[in-house]
């Protein structure tokens, strides 16, 4: 795995700094090592938007939020997560 997709940059807005994505990268992300996501938006200081994936071992891979490999991997990560929380005694 290559880190282009890791490149962030602290961003300070008010009292917080925000760890933004400077650029994203095109290269699918295996779903294998992705253990989460975030959106970056514009509006909360950014310069981009992007999706954040953040891997098993804490990195932060910057991605196009409208690719398509992109939004088929936020929809496996969400079922992933909503069979987590509907999972109960």
């Amino acid at each position: 795995l290559k880190n282009t997709h890791a490149v962030s940059s602290p961003v300070y807005a008010g009292n917080n700094v925000l760890d933004c994505c400077l650029r994203t990268s095109e290269q699918p992300i295996p779903r294998r090592i992705v253990q989460d996501y975030r959106m970056q938006l514009v509006q909360d200081g950014c310069d981009i938007p992007a999706t954040v994936f953040i891997t098993a071992r804490g990195k932060r891979l910057c991605a196009p939020p409208q690719a398509p490999w992109v939004l088929r991997l936020r929809e496996k990560l969400d079922a992933s997560s909503a069979r987590k929380v509907g999972a109960g005694p």
